[in-house]
C-alpha cells in the first residue's frame, strides 16, 4: 500500500511538470497575442523547449519583430504622406486610377516669399519653413483636411478626398474653418517673430468646392495621391487675388453657396473663367457665423495688417496662375 500510495504520487508529480510545461508556455503566448492586439510588438518571450510549442513562441516573437518594422514603416511614410492615405496605400485599397469627387480645394502661400528668403542662409529658410508648415498643417490636419503638396512656400489641401466628412458643405465648412484657424496661429506666430525683431509673415489662402478627378496617378513605380481639374485650378487662382485685395482667406461662390448660413463674408469683385459667361463671384472670409470679432473687412484688416485697396483698379481677370494643375 505504501508503495502504491509512492508511485501514484511520483505519477502525479510528473503529470504536474508534464502539465505546467504546456499551459505555462500557452499562457505565455496568450499574453503575447494580447499585447500584440494593443500594438506592442516588441516580445520578451522566449522558447522554453524545442518542440511544437518552442518553435510557436520563436514564430511569435518573430512576427513581432515584422510587426514592429511595419508600425515604423508606416509612421515613417505617414511624415510624407497623409495618414489616411498611408494607411489606405498600404492595405492596398488605392491603386492607379481615379475617381469622380465632389471637394474643396485650397491653396495657401506666403507673399513674398522669394524675398524674404534672399535673407536667409539655406538652412534658416529650411528650419523657418518646417516651423511655419507644422503650425499651418496641423490647423489642417484638425479639421479632416489632406495636404496634397507642398509647392515650395506653398500648401495645397484638399478636403473630401480620399475621404468625406459626410457632406460637400461639411467639408466646404472645414476647409474655410482651418483657414481661419491658420489665421490665429500665423498671429500667434508673428507675435513671437516681433518680439525676435523679425518681420511677419503674411500669406493668402483661396478656397474652391466643385468635381474633381481624385486618385492615384503615376507610374506603377511612382504614384502620387491628387485631385486635378478646373476646381482646382480655380481654387489656385483664388488665391492669387488676395493680393491685390489685401485679404487673406478668399473664397469663390461655389464654396459660399454651401455654407452661406454659417460664415459672414464680404464680397468681392468676381472673375472671369473660361467656359463662362458670367463672372464668378469672390468672397473675403470674415468669420464663423456667431463668433464676435472680426466682424467686418476692416477688422480683418487690421489683424493681417493690410490697408484696403482701390478695388476699381484690381484686374481680377489677370491670369496669375502660380500653380498650373493639369486639368
Amino acid at each position: 500500500m505504501h508503495l502504491y500510495l509512492q508511485t501514484a504520487m511520483l505519477i502525479f508529480l510528473l503529470i504536474r511538470i508534464f502539465s505546467n510545461g504546456i499551459t505555462n508556455p500557452i499562457k505565455e503566448l496568450v499574453g503575447a497575442a494580447g499585447q500584440i492586439e494593443k500594438g506592442e510588438f516588441e516580445l520578451s518571450i522566449k522558447p522554453r523547449t524545442r518542440d511544437e510549442i518552442g518553435l510557436l513562441t520563436e514564430s511569435f516573437v518573430q512576427m513581432g519583430k515584422g510587426l514592429s518594422e511595419r508600425e515604423k514603416l508606416m509612421v515613417s511614410f505617414s511624415k510624407f504622406t497623409n495618414k489616411t492615405i498611408a494607411q489606405k496605400a498600404a492595405s492596398g485599397e488605392l491603386t492607379l486610377g481615379g475617381e469622380n469627387r465632389n471637394a474643396t480645394i485650397f491653396f495657401s502661400d506666403i507673399r513674398s516669399f522669394t524675398a524674404m528668403s534672399e535673407k536667409m542662409q539655406p538652412n534658416e529658410v529650411v528650419e523657418f519653413l518646417n516651423v511655419y508648415m507644422t503650425k499651418m498643417v496641423d490647423c489642417i490636419n484638425k479639421t479632416g483636411g489632406v495636404v496634397d503638396k507642398y509647392i515650395g512656400d506653398a500648401i495645397m489641401a484638399v478636403w473630401g478626398a480620399p475621404e468625406s466628412s459626410g457632406s460637400p458643405a461639411s467639408d466646404a465648412l472645414n476647409a474655410v474653418t482651418a483657414a481661419l484657424m491658420m489665421r490665429v496661429e500665423l498671429f500667434k506666430f508673428n507675435k513671437e517673430r516681433a518680439a525676435a525683431d523679425l518681420p511677419p509673415v503674411k500669406i493668402g489662402c483661396g478656397i474652391n468646392s466643385g468635381p474633381v478627378v481624385a486618385g492615384q496617378i503615376g507610374s506603377e513605380e511612382r504614384m502620387e495621391y491628387t485631385v486635378i481639374g478646373d476646381a482646382v485650378n480655380l481654387a489656385s487662382r483664388t488665391e492669387a487675388l488676395n493680393k491685390p485685395f489685401a485679404t487673406d482667406v478668399l473664397i469663390t461662390e461655389n464654396t459660399y453657396n454651401l455654407i452661406k448660413d454659417k460664415i459672414v463674408v464680404q464680397e468681392m469683385p468676381g472673375v472671369h473663367v473660361k467656359g463662362k459667361t458670367d463672372a464668378i463671384k469672390m468672397f473675403a472670409v470674415i468669420n464663423l457665423a456667431g463668433r464676435g470679432k472680426p466682424e467686418t473687412i476692416d477688422d480683418v484688416r487690421k489683424i493681417i495688417g493690410t490697408t484696403a485697396p482701390d478695388l476699381a483698379k484690381v484686374n481680377t481677370d489677370d491670369e496669375e496662375k502660380k500653380y498650373k494643375i493639369q486639368a
